[in-house]
């Protein structure tokens, strides 16, 4: 699986460049989109609030606004279906710039879990960059019946199905993991999806789920607060957010990756030159110092990029992930 987690992240050297690519991108926009925008740009976030992406969009919200010179940026929230009702909310507004979509690792993979769908995955949207990326983590609740990960493996393969965990929803990058975690070890876990991060950790602090897979930013503070207890981290090296949680890898359970990166779309048919300043103000929103470091106390690793580097990683997402939804039995519903 090593090959499969190097692909699903962006090379340093890529994110150091992507300042001057934007630049150079934003000094060829004609006259007309110097305008842009003339209507507020609503970044519609796909998970109640509370969560680890609506945290990210509030961060980011300000500076972008900032960085675009006029109008106003807000943040709109659409839970429910792993995220896919907010992307078919954006893919049917105008193709103007003035809406967009917080996207993750699981937009390829709609069509395998929604029957259907009332948007195309691959053509629907156009890339505007990457926003930010961060680990995801394995926790359970106070009252949870096993004292570490090698107790849920055991009760797992001792009654298979019996071990249920909770996510923020279907083919989003926790659920993704935790399934690749259950196939690299010979196990068969029963998922439990939520309508986001938020409603997830509210069951876990009151212990109506046991374990849940969630991003690292939305369970910090329950976790130095003793409310919940962390079993594993689903990265490939240990989180700044939380270093004294180990990875699955070095507890034996092998190379699991649950990084979720987040990602900013369009609607398709975006001018070019309208998604070359939505990008520029991206990368100015997360690439400076300050911001870098605005997000890092938040938990996330700032990332910007050029459109061209988020398609391309696009691309690469259903043939990786594609193979953990078979070997979990994941069929369009």
């Amino acid at each position: 699986m090593r090959k499969s987690a190097r692909q699903s992240t962006l090379s340093r050297r890529h994110v150091l460049r992507l300042p001057a690519a934007a630049a150079l991108a934003a000094a060829g926009l004609p006259a007309w989109a110097q305008t842009f925008p003339s209507q507020p740009v609503h970044i519609v976030v796909p998970f109640p609030p509370g969560g680890g992406t609506d945290a990210l969009a509030r961060a980011v919200q300000v500076p972008m606004q900032k960085a675009l010179g006029s109008g106003t940026v807000i943040v709109d929230n659409k839970g429910g279906g792993g995220g896919s009702i907010a992307h078919e909310f954006v893919a049917k507004q105008p193709a103007d710039g003035h809406w967009l979509v917080v996207s993750a690792n699981n937009l390829p993979l709609y069509p395998h879990i929604v029957a259907k769908l009332g948007f195309d995955a691959k053509t629907a949207f156009v890339p505007i960059g990457f926003i930010a990326k961060q680990e995801s983590v394995l926790v359970g609740s106070l009252d949870a019946p096993w004292p570490d990960l090698k107790a849920i493996i055991a009760a797992a393969k001792a009654a298979p199905g019996s071990v249920q965990y909770g996510t923020a929803g279907l083919t989003t990058p926790m659920h993704l993991s935790t399934e690749q975690f259950a196939m690299l070890n010979g196990i068969k876990l029963t998922h439990v999806p939520f309508r986001g991060t938020g409603p997830l950790v509210t069951d876990l602090l009151g212990g109506h789920i046991k374990l849940g897979m969630s991003s690292i930013t939305s369970v910090a503070p329950q976790i130095a607060a003793g409310k919940l207890k962390p079993y594993a981290m689903a990265s490939l090296e240990r989180s700044s957010v939380a270093p004294t949680i180990p990875t699955f890898k070095e507890l034996g359970a092998g190379d699991v990756d649950g990084t979720i990166v987040y990602t900013l779309l369009a609607p398709a048919g975006t001018p070019p030159a309208v998604v070359a300043k939505l990008n520029q103000a991206l990368n100015a929103a997360v690439a400076t110092p300050a911001q870098k470091q605005d997000l890092a106390k938040r938990g996330f690793v700032a990332m910007g990029g050029t459109p061209e580097q988020l398609a391309d990683w696009l691309k690469v997402q259903e043939p990786i992930w594609v193979p953990v939804l078979k070997a979990a039995g994941v069929k369009p519903e």
